[in-house]
């Protein structure tokens, strides 16, 4: 992942953590007819020390990823944030001496390794249920796997495919203006947090954080 000194993101547990607030990935899978790619929630899976050591999900058994990954394939999964546009209108710096250009501001994680693909029907029950739980904590009434009839859920299971990636590398990047003057700086982050897309003005809240 390419990111400026002032942009990157290194500590793992922060990493981890934007990873379990978003949990929805596109996961990337190497092929010899180019990469295919899923977008599917992942969840983290720690070692005895707390570390995170994989990232896990599922894809329909037709889909494409579901074959490349039946052996051990090298693959990526991008975990995505906030981003939005940048006008060089926000700058000081226009007003002072115009030497300014447009950009973008986003927030991503990569987390790079081997992805490989499983079936057993008790580790995606788990996979399933251990996914739902986390999904339908803010319900006022949770919907839990067992909820549904077993024969239903049976079927269900026999029609997805567990991915279960090894972390070879985490890396992140937070551009939030961080090489800007601090009077562009403020001009941008006045500009978001007036706009009316709500990416933009989450972004700004990101931003404040940085402060």
């Amino acid at each position: 992942m390419y990111a400026l000194p002032a942009f990157r993101v290194d500590d793992t547990s922060d990493l981890a953590a934007f990873i379990e607030a978003r949990r929805f990935a596109t996961l990337i899978v190497s092929g010899e007819s180019g990469p295919q790619a899923a977008h599917i929630p992942m969840i983290i899976n720690r070692d005895a020390t707390g570390a995170p050591v994989s990232l896990e999900g599922h894809v329909a058994r037709g889909n494409p990823v579901a074959g490349l990954s039946a052996r051990p394939t090298r693959a990526l999964a991008i975990f995505s944030g906030a981003d939005a546009y940048v006008t060089p209108s926000l700058y000081l710096s226009k007003r002072e001496h115009g030497k300014v250009v447009p950009t973008w501001n986003y927030i991503a994680i990569h987390v790079a390794g081997v992805v490989e693909a499983f079936s057993n029907a008790d580790a995606l029950r788990q996979q399933v249920s251990r996914i739902t739980d986390l999904m339908e904590q803010p319900a006022t009434a949770p919907w839990a796997v067992s909820d549904a009839p077993e024969d239903y859920i049976s079927k269900m299971l026999n029609a997805i495919t567990g991915v279960r990636l090894t972390i070879d590398a985490i890396e992140g990047v937070r551009k939030l203006s961080q090489n800007r003057p601090e009077g562009d700086r403020a001009g941008v982050l006045n500009g978001l947090t007036r706009s009316s897309d709500p990416s933009a003005r989450q972004l700004a809240a990101e931003m404040t954080k940085e402060a």
